[in-house]
């Protein structure tokens, strides 16, 4: 018999979640009704099916609207807190009461009037005394007198009358009154130190070698003195060959290209010569002679002691392995004991397996799950649940719940808030065609699937073949 779906073991919360209009969208019906006959209609269809209400292009942009978000859920949504021009803030604190007015301003408000000198001298004007003691106080300091602020040095010059009597004395001469740039009063262009002379830049090439962009260096000599007279426009020096002789870096870096059989012909010296130009000479491809005798070593023959001096293993090892197949069997002791005395000769004979199972398969679970509980008892998820997950898994209904069975009352109320059926005629209807299809009475609970049946062979017979 069918199993129908039971709600009560959830909690409100969910229950009504699932029983709220546009759980079951009225849009799902058979995506391949109309393509083929069924021989069979009495029997439920095997499988699942990806229902929609039609292939249409229209249906297919037009799409199914997505169901809100609700409103207990919303602060924990990271398009809810991340929205524009909203102030970020947890949420843990969404809900609680604004602690202050939406015009609060943090800080002090100012009083407008104040000015820059007021405020960098102080809130109240200093006294006489007050004036008098930061005198004595800026005093110490050596630079309170020379350099004291807003004012020009004192020099406690004893001026005379004439000048302390008048108030526009200015020391100086008075200027033309034209407008003259600073960079030419320290600078004048007209100064002596600045106009140089042709005897000016022989000096400099002379003393300093500085010479112009591009220009030839002369030393001055007396080019006439030698042989008669020499232009140096026109002369070059050096030596001309009288032979045409050709690669000569060849020759310098090879000595047999020298000979016509580019091979240096065999010269005897004495035995002594040959000895010390073997021992003193570096031998290309060879190790120096050092004198210290002949070894009959090998050709492969490595001096030094090697880093690998116990069967160590490497980088290569510890990447790919090198484990022997004895190493590679599991340990002795592993599911039975080696320890004589502890339990009879024939148990540590037997294939007997100490220890427990990490699936508890062999005990029955709790009625009452409990978060206590660590232990698995074979009806967690696996990863195949996790990676492929059921259609309303995301909303904590899975197969199961559809597959449990109802009274008739229930069923009518789940079907009538998930938008399954319009009206309680349109129930009744689907209700007599599922115990038709599955041969049950009025006293058999029925499934939320076999209402489901009900309503695709409804749909099917809708739509003309």
């Amino acid at each position: 018999a069918n199993r129908v779906l039971n709600l009560s073991f959830l909690k409100p919360v969910l229950r009504s979640r699932i029983l709220s209009p546009g759980f079951f969208s009225a849009t799902e019906k058979m995506s391949n009704v109309g393509k083929f006959l069924d021989t069979a209609p009495s029997l439920p269809a095997a499988g699942k099916t990806v229902a929609v209400l039609a292939d249409t292009a229209a249906a297919c942009f037009s799409g199914v609207e997505r169901p809100p978000t609700p409103e207990d859920m919303k602060r924990f949504r990271k398009s809810f807190t991340g929205q524009p021009g909203k102030r970020i803030q947890h949420w843990g604190t969404e809900n609680d009461g604004v602690p202050r007015p939406g015009d609060f301003i943090y800080g002090v408000k100012g009083e407008k009037g104040h000015k820059v000198g007021d405020l960098m001298g102080g809130h109240l004007e200093a006294s006489t005394m007050q004036a008098y003691q930061q005198m004595r106080a800026e005093m110490v300091y050596d630079s309170g007198k020379k350099e004291p602020l807003g004012r020009g040095i004192t020099r406690n010059y004893n001026y005379p009358d004439a000048i302390k009597n008048d108030a526009d004395f200015r020391f100086g001469i008075t200027g033309t009154g034209d407008t003259e740039p600073a960079i030419t009063a320290v600078f004048p262009p007209d100064a002596p130190s600045l106009s140089s002379t042709e005897e000016h830049l022989k000096m400099y090439k002379k003393s300093h070698g500085s010479y112009e962009p591009g220009e030839q260096r002369k030393r001055d000599y007396t080019w006439d003195k030698i042989g008669g007279g020499i232009d140096p426009g026109q002369h070059v020096f050096g030596a001309t060959a009288e032979i045409d002789y050709r690669n000569g870096v060849a020759k310098a870096i090879n000595s047999d290209l020298e000979y016509d059989s580019k091979v240096r012909p065999t010269e005897f010296v004495p035995k002594n010569v040959a000895d010390f130009r073997k021992v003193r000479a570096d031998e290309l491809g060879t190790t120096r002679n050092l004198g210290l005798g002949q070894h009959s070593l090998p050709d492969d023959h490595v001096y030094g002691i090697s880093s690998k001096r116990f069967n160590d293993w490497g980088a290569k090892e510890c990447l790919q392995g090198n484990y022997t197949p004895d190493e590679q069997q599991p340990d002795p002791d592993l599911g039975r004991s080696l320890r004589r005395g502890c339990a009879p000769e024939d148990v540590l004979r037997s294939g007997r397996t100490f220890g427990v199972p990490c699936v508890r398969q062999d005990i029955k679970p709790p009625k009452l799950p409990s978060v206590a509980d660590s232990k698995n008892y074979g009806n967690e998820p696996g990863a195949k649940v996790l990676l492929y997950p059921q259609p309303f898994a995301v909303r904590g209904v899975y197969e199961e719940d559809f597959l449990a069975v109802h009274p008739k009352k229930e069923l009518r109320e789940i079907t009538m808030a998930a938008g399954v059926c319009e009206t309680e005629d349109h129930f009744e209807s689907l209700y007599r065609m599922a115990q038709e299809a599955f041969g049950m009475t009025d006293d058999e609970p029925m499934s939320v699937d076999a209402i489901r049946q009900a309503l695709y062979a409804e749909v099917q017979q809708r739509v003309p073949t």
